[in-house]
């Protein structure tokens, strides 16, 4: 795993200092007066991706800009809590695409906002990466199926397909600009039922077929340019199996209706958020993560993006 020598090397010192005060025979708590500083992994993080990484309407809703529509409670949040880390940079908007990683981009209030890579630097050592659905128009045109409108299959397949490449590219702009960072591409969770249907959906399930088909192949495009790039690949279409909007209780997406506090139609709940911040965190330190209900980085750590 990529950059995963400076994560122990920043761990190992931790532990050396703890052993260098038990051998000394006080610590910080021994001494009056004194208040024991708040130890961070020394972990910089930057995320980037499109809504299923901001979390629209989930929560609370971060300004910094508001037209991304970013959540204080998305996955990066409750990384940025369980990793303590020492810097997060979140830099994912609602809608991006990813030649939104290279350009300004015009969000939903028709404000802009910078380069997403600009947020990655030398001294980075996570990044994420959610991103591809928006490109080609892809999940606009599968929301279009879904409703039962016509479309054509294989032009998104074939879409979906070239992902990939773009995918590709980005990872490797991001190794360039952080060599030593630790790099992971999100695949998407299942939003709809691969088998069957339900009320939430509302269509037939012959008609989410092709839908579901098309989304496999979009995650499968994911991981071959993360692949490709030396990057490693979260999949949460595995890991949501079961937790699709026919689930009831036990889905991690909303419905087809705009639920504010809750998620965007179809996009990730707190609860999906909660659950690819696990996946994540367990591919990177190879362990479980102190599961929160919130998200609550450290005030001192968020670095705003104003524009």
């Amino acid at each position: 795993m990529r950059g995963t020598g400076r994560l122990a090397a920043t761990l190992g010192a931790l532990v050396l200092a703890t052993t260098a005060c038990e051998a000394g025979g006080a610590s910080g708590s021994d001494l009056p007066g004194l208040v024991e500083p708040e130890v961070s992994s020394g972990i910089d993080y930057v995320a980037l991706g499109d809504s299923f990484s901001a979390g629209p309407f989930i929560g609370t809703m971060r300004s910094d800009p508001e037209g991304c529509a970013r959540s204080r409670d998305n996955y990066p949040a409750f990384l940025a809590d369980w990793l303590d880390v020492a810097s997060y940079t979140d830099v994912t908007c609602s809608a991006a695409t990813t030649t939104d990683l290279y350009g300004t981009m015009t969000m939903f209030n028709g404000a802009t906002t910078g380069p997403q890579l600009d947020a990655v630097t030398a001294d980075t050592d996570l990044v994420t990466i959610g991103m591809g659905g928006n490109d080609f128009r892809i999940y606009d045109s599968l929301i279009r199926c879904q409703s039962g409108q016509p479309c054509a299959v294989d032009d998104l397949t074939a879409d979906a397909r070239k992902v990939a490449g773009r995918i590709e590219k980005a990872v490797r702009r991001i190794t360039n600009a952080a060599p030593a960072a630790s790099v992971f591409v999100v695949g998407y969770p299942d939003i709809l039922p691969t088998q069957g249907t339900c009320r939430a959906v509302g269509v037939r399930a012959d008609v989410l077929g092709p839908v579901a088909e098309v989304a496999e192949v979009l995650n499968a495009s994911l991981r071959r340019g993360a692949e490709a790039a030396g990057a490693s690949y979260v999949d949460m279409e595995s890991a949501s199996e079961g937790h699709d909007v026919c689930a009831k209780g036990r889905a991690w997406v909303n419905g087809p209706q705009l639920r504010p506090g809750v998620a965007a139609p179809f996009h990730p709940k707190v609860n999906g958020m909660r659950a690819v911040a696990v996946e994540v965190f367990g591919e990177f330190t190879g362990e479980e993560p102190e599961v929160t209900e919130y998200a609550e980085p450290d005030p001192d750590v968020i670095v705003l993006n104003e524009g």
